[in-house]
């Protein structure tokens, strides 16, 4: 079966919560798809990642992921806090 794209016409917008050491895998595999998408805000605790990430990507940095939410209109939001 053939599923029609759900989003076209545009690029698809992400959120990484979580700027530490994954993050750059995000980071670096959705720069590769730069014609299909964009990371329209990151959100980290640490202030030091968060304003890193937010340097390296252009995007907005948040430091809670309400407030992310509540200012940003991504598609997809990847989780890359610690899994412990």
């Amino acid at each position: 079966l053939k599923y029609p794209a759900p989003i076209t016409g545009r690029k698809l917008r992400f959120a990484i919560v979580g700027c530490g050491r994954i993050a750059q895998n995000h980071f670096a595999a959705l720069k590769q798809h730069a014609e299909r998408t964009e990371i329209v805000a990151v959100c980290d605790s640490e202030p030091g990642a968060l304003k890193a990430a937010a340097a390296s990507t252009g995007a907005p940095g948040f430091d809670r992921l309400d407030k992310l939410l509540a200012a940003a209109d991504p598609d997809i939001v990847v989780l890359a806090t610690p899994s412990g």
